[in-house]
């Protein structure tokens, strides 16, 4: 979003108005008010105009429920300037005649708009008590001051909005204590994720948000488009596995809803972005509130759309198993993804596990009856159904150079060192790859290091009856929803189509596990097949 070159630009930006609005209102020529809002012609003292735009903008800020042009004047004139109505009109009157040209000192900075509402964001972080303005001096102790409004920067257009979120995002870091956001997009999530750089921009400032303890509530529309998750890939989902996300469904969403999407942070701050009705994103305008009453009714809004809403990903698997898997099976015509760091089992089904990975009797019991569906082979799925397998291959490289190694996915299942012996990699190495010769629908891709991290995930999931993602150190959820299995599939899906044609090429996976096949075989191991 481009700076306003004067105050009067500047003005129109925070009282929500455009310079065809002005047009209309005055019935200035459109040249006119362009050069007004650029700096070229400057408003004279004592012509019509200078007096009809001031009334025009005194109107639009009585509108606001925190007007602004109080606190813009204020920082020209003393406040028995300011006393009366009048006075005020007067002030506005010689502040665009005499420095509309000029940059306001206390709207400027490297972060230009939002500067009107970060250089006050000090108070958030004391408690509602003893809120004060950041250009105000400290209360005495023995006299703290009473909640002091903060203003309310309004903003068109879809850079607005992004603007407007990175700026919320900005005020919750500021929070000494976790906070838990509340957000409701009756729009949809692809508001933000349609445009995959702001999409990565704004997922890279989430996850330093949620990495300082803030958590996030989200109520979206049940049909999760592909355009929801391309942006925000593997770190969307894995922030829902580690709990900072709880996202939620709703089907109720009024059609003519205006609301694009909102925002709130009970008792502190709240964020709409709403639909002027203007047929394009120019339409669209965003404001964050501080006064209370706006806050409390966003968050009531929200709130009662999360009282009626159903929770996505809200099973964690290892914590309360409950044989919640037990007797689904996957639909052998619906599509199979496996992200994982190694090849430890599932292409043959369970015939080797227990040998193979030194399972007792009960647990080998155990994941038959629970986790059943992670041992189905690929032989099992249509010829035409896709079954794509993707790999870290520095891990492959790195297990052959050892005797055994830890498979992390049996280990959090069975709460103990799950160790698989090298020999059992080599032999699902060979396996991949009269996979591949076998299945045509099979696809597998090995990525290094450096980009399988950037998934920061492992996960299985299989079409709409079950699903099952895990990452890391145990943290793991299951889905038995449609919805919930849908986005899950969506996510896998989002993030298959995004890796290079290239990488996943049939050619280059069999001659790869061909170049480990060679190293196996001169390590000493057997290599059948």
């Amino acid at each position: 979003m481009s700076e306003p070159k004067t105050n009067f630009a500047m003005l129109l930006r925070l009282l929500g108005a455009r310079p065809r609005d002005v047009c209309e209102a005055v019935g200035a020529d459109k040249s006119l008010v362009s050069r007004w809002t650029n700096g070229k012609q400057k408003f004279m003292p004592g012509h019509d105009w200078v007096g009809k735009v001031a009334d025009y903008l005194l109107t639009l800020d009585e509108r606001l429920k925190e007007p602004v042009l109080l606190d813009v004047l204020s920082a020209y004139y003393p406040d028995d300037a300011l006393e009366t109505p009048a006075l005020r009109r007067e002030a506005l009157i010689g502040w665009l005649a005499t420095v509309g040209h000029l940059p306001a000192r206390h709207l400027t900075g490297k972060n230009g708009l939002a500067d009107l509402v970060m250089a006050k964001a000090a108070q958030l972080t004391a408690t509602k008590e003893t809120f004060r303005s950041a250009s105000s001096p400290a209360p005495a102790p023995e006299k703290p001051h009473q909640p002091l409004p903060m203003k309310n920067a309004m903003v068109y257009g879809k850079e607005g909005v992004q603007g407007s979120a990175l700026q919320f995002i900005e005020l919750i870091m500021q929070q000494t204590e976790p906070q838990d956001i509340l957000f409701a997009c009756p729009e949809g999530l692809d508001m933000y994720t349609r445009d995959e750089k702001f999409g990565a921009v704004l997922m890279d400032r989430m996850m330093e948000m949620f990495a300082a303890g803030h958590t996030l509530s989200v109520v979206l529309r049940t049909d999760y488009k592909m355009t929801d998750v391309s942006a925000f890939s593997g770190r969307w989902l894995v922030a829902h596995l580690l709990g900072y996300v709880r996202s939620y469904y709703f089907d109720e969403f009024h059609k003519s809803y205006d609301d694009k999407m909102m925002a709130v942070v009970e008792g502190r701050m709240a964020m709409k972005a709403t639909d002027s009705k203007q047929g394009d994103d120019s339409g669209i305008y965003t404001a964050i509130y501080f006064d209370e009453p706006t806050v409390a009714e966003v968050w009531e809004e929200c709130s009662d759309y999360r009282k009626r809403s159903k929770q996505r990903f809200h099973y964690h698997l290892f914590e309360q198993p409950d044989a919640y898997l037990r007797g689904v099976a996957p639909l052998p015509d619906r599509a199979h993804y496996r992200f994982v760091r190694l090849p430890h089992f599932g292409l043959a089904g369970m015939d080797r596990t227990q040998e193979d990975f030194g399972l007792s009797s009960e647990e080998r019991k155990r994941l038959l009856e629970d986790f059943g569906p992670l041992f189905v082979p690929v032989a099992f799925f249509e010829p035409q159904t896709p079954v794509r397998h993707l790999y870290c291959e520095n891990d492959i490289e790195d297990a052959l150079l050892k005797n055994r190694h830890v498979c992390p996915e049996l280990s959090a299942i069975c709460g103990r060192r799950a160790i698989m012996a090298t020999q059992t990699l080599v032999d699902q190495l060979v396996l991949l790859k009269k996979t591949l010769e076998e299945h045509k629908n099979f696809e597998v891709c090995f990525l290094p290091d450096s980009q399988f991290k950037r998934l920061t995930m492992q996960i299985a999931c299989w079409g709409d009856v079950v699903a099952i993602g895990w990452i890391a150190k145990g943290k793991s959820t299951a889905c038995k929803d449609y919805t919930n299995t849908n986005a899950l599939t969506g996510f896998c899906e989002s993030i298959w189509d995004r890796i290079p044609g290239m990488l996943k090429s049939r050619s280059i996976a069999i001659r790869k596990i061909n170049t480990w096949l060679k190293k196996a075989k001169k390590y000493g191991y057997a290599v059948n097949g």
